[in-house]
């Protein structure tokens, strides 16, 4: 009977300090920001082709030497920016596309590289054609129900909850096919 009393305890205790449901979309709040992450493995790849693959990642993907921001091949890292496209269905249930600007960074080590995206930022129009920058944190705190700091620096939310969860969707998707673009260039194993 105690040990049945201390399993009980124990399972109570885990569901009661398990990670907050981001609203069942899978999407990662660490710490109060958006943050995707993946390690992938490259095995027989060195540090140095690691980092070069890295690089080239951000060459052909953006087509812009400027969107690599660091490179420091000491520590492997590679850190740029991107804009993509994302489309959902928005305000007056239109399919919209969206700018997204997001942060991209690879650290290369051992064998192995972690992919990050964090920084997203969506922009959107208002009526009057004016730009608005909405973070995914924003979306992620309106789904949530968290109040947020009505003197931060972003506009507010243009979406319902409906729009904000359908936004966070297929940010999900995009961020999905970004993470296998740089899988795609990193591990291959083109030699010359």
């Amino acid at each position: 009977m105690k040990k049945l009393f201390v399993l009980v305890f124990i399972l109570i205790a885990k569901t009661t300090f398990a990670q907050k449901d981001t609203v069942g979309l899978n999407t990662p709040l660490i710490n109060g920001e958006v943050m995707y992450q993946k390690v992938f493995t490259a095995p027989g790849k060195s540090n140095l082709q690691l980092f070069g693959n890295a690089q080239l990642w951000f060459v052909k993907h953006y087509r812009n030497l400027n969107s690599i921001q660091i490179q420091d091949d000491a520590i492997g890292r590679v850190v740029g920016g991107g804009t993509e496209l994302l489309t959902f269905k928005g305000i007056l249930g239109i399919d919209g596309g969206y700018n997204v600007d997001m942060t991209i960074q690879i650290d290369c080590k051992s064998g192995r590289y972690r992919a990050r995206i964090f920084n997203i930022i969506i922009e959107t129009e208002d009526a009057n054609k004016v730009k608005n920058f909405i973070n995914a944190e924003k979306l992620m705190n309106s789904l949530l129900g968290n109040k947020t700091n009505i003197t931060e620096v972003t506009a507010l939310n243009p979406f319902n909850k409906n729009q904000s969860k359908r936004a966070l969707q297929s940010l999900n998707v995009l961020v999905d096919n970004v993470m296998s673009s740089i899988n795609q260039t990193i591990s291959d194993t083109d030699s010359f």
